[in-house]
């Protein structure tokens, strides 16, 4: 006895390139699109960036929104590290994560480059993190650093202790610029992510000075 199925082998091969269209769409869509959501949320949101681009500058405002921060830190975040790095302005509020492994910090948060100081010891304090790697907008990425300018002020907790640092360079260097890393006279930060976005030829880097 024959049995005729309700779908034949055509409409069958139909359905599969369909879904194959259709994730490939999606992998498109996740690829160029979705990383480029922050961006134009960011250039859509003029008074809200004005606003923000002014409060960055403040350090009673900046001390203010950082106090709120910690006070809404949950308490199971502190199993990563008790240590922050916030940058309101850019929305960042991301661990500072300890570790000899680039890649296990990086995937947890922001990354102390080990060599470097720490923000009690004075001299120069390396932190560097993903330009892209969750869903945007993302706490713990740098995607939007390249909005720091001169004069705004991020903050770090360390140790439990506030820093505050005002930012005086930004630059982009190779890859291969490792004098980023030089120790210094005074106390100061350096950030540094990928640039472009998704490729690593070059390091964007934002320098900032302690505000004694």
């Amino acid at each position: 006895m024959k049995i005729n199925f309700p779908y034949n082998k055509d409409k069958i091969l139909r359905a599969l390139v369909l879904t194959l269209e259709l994730l490939a769409l999606g992998l498109l869509l996740y690829i160029f699109i979705l990383p480029a959501y922050p961006l134009v949320e960011y250039k859509m949101a003029t008074t809200e960036n004005e606003k923000n681009s002014i409060e960055a500058k403040d350090e009673a405002i900046v001390k203010q929104k950082t106090e709120e921060y910690k006070s809404t830190f949950p308490k199971s975040g502190y199993a990563i590290s008790p240590n922050r790095l916030i940058i309101t302005k850019i929305g960042v509020n991301a661990p500072i994560v300890e570790s000899k492994n680039e890649a296990y910090g990086l995937d947890r948060g922001a990354w102390r480059v080990p060599e470097s100081s720490t923000p009690d010891k004075g001299s120069n304090t390396v932190i560097t993190g993903h330009r892209f790697k969750y869903l945007p907008p993302n706490n713990l990425t740098f995607y939007l650093l390249d909005k720091l300018e001169i004069g705004d002020i991020i903050s770090v907790i360390w140790k439990e202790k506030n820093y505050y640092y005002r930012i005086m360079e930004t630059k982009v260097v190779p890859d291969t610029e490792l004098s980023v890393l030089d120790p210094s006279d005074k106390p100061i930060i350096t950030l540094f992510t990928c640039t472009p976005i998704y490729s690593t030829e070059n390091r964007l880097v934002v320098i900032g000075e302690l505000i004694e």
